[in-house]
């Protein structure tokens, strides 16, 4: 499994190769390979090959909350 830094800070595993994706590689105290990523292009790529039922709940609220603020912003709306 390989562990990712999300740009919050928080940590997350997943069973995903970070080939492809725009991450910082660094060993932490124990020698375990940590990939954390660089851009939010990454963070939503890495997001969306994890089914959302295996995502870590603090996760899940906040990809909803950004959808919904998404759906109902008039400033969104009219730059598109």
């Amino acid at each position: 499994m390989s562990r990712f830094l999300l740009r919050d800070g928080n940590p997350i595993g997943a069973d995903i190769s970070p080939a492809g994706l725009d991450v910082f590689t660094y060993e932490d105290a124990k020698g375990r390979a940590i990939h954390a990523l660089a851009s939010v292009k990454s963070e939503k790529e890495l997001l969306s090959r994890i089914p959302a039922t295996l995502l870590p709940l603090y996760v899940r609220m906040e990809m909803s909350a950004a959808k919904a603020i998404e759906r109902s912003s008039p400033w969104l709306k009219a730059a598109s």
